[in-house]
């Protein structure tokens, strides 16, 4: 396998597990505390394009909320990956760097996408000890962490022998 073709490997591993496991965790957690159904979870993640309409748009806009998703961890876990080929600290210390890297890409989400995005958040992080502490464990561990992981080993062996 070419080293390319590793790089792109531990991406699309990384975003294929951070996405399906939020989105489990999503279904689980925040659909009990809102008492909400999945696809509606599922639907609000379509309205960050859609707007409020996608609430409307059935099985349709919840899949497309699953799209979105898994573009949305594909970008993260590129973005990690791909500067983890530079800063090689990224690689060594990942069990740090990536649940750190999760919490930035929190704070990014609620401050900067979510108020740009035609959903129209607040700006503001999730209220309540209970959704904050568990957003940020959420984006440590199950987003960070695993991104993490991915660019430490599934990276070309060569490359990772070198860090």
């Amino acid at each position: 396998m070419t080293r390319e073709a590793s790089l792109w490997k531990a991406i699309v591993v990384a975003a294929l597990i951070a996405g399906t496991a939020d989105l489990v965790y999503a279904s689980i957690h925040i659909a009990s505390y809102y008492s909400m159904a999945p696809q509606q979870i599922f639907q609000s993640i379509a309205r960050g394009v859609l707007g409020p309409v996608a609430m409307q748009g059935g099985w349709n806009t919840a899949c497309l909320g699953i799209v979105l998703e898994f573009v949305m961890t594909l970008i993260m876990a590129a973005f990690y990956i791909f500067t983890a080929k530079r800063i090689t600290d990224l690689r060594k210390f990942w069990w740090l760097l990536g649940p750190c890297y999760g919490i930035v890409v929190m704070v990014v989400m609620y401050t900067v996408v979510l108020p740009l995005s035609a959903a129209q958040g607040s700006g503001a992080l999730p209220s309540g000890p209970q959704m904050l502490y568990a957003t940020i464990l959420v984006h440590m561990f199950i987003v960070g962490f695993v991104i993490g992981a991915c660019a430490r080993y599934l990276w070309p062996q060569a490359e990772a022998a070198r860090s």
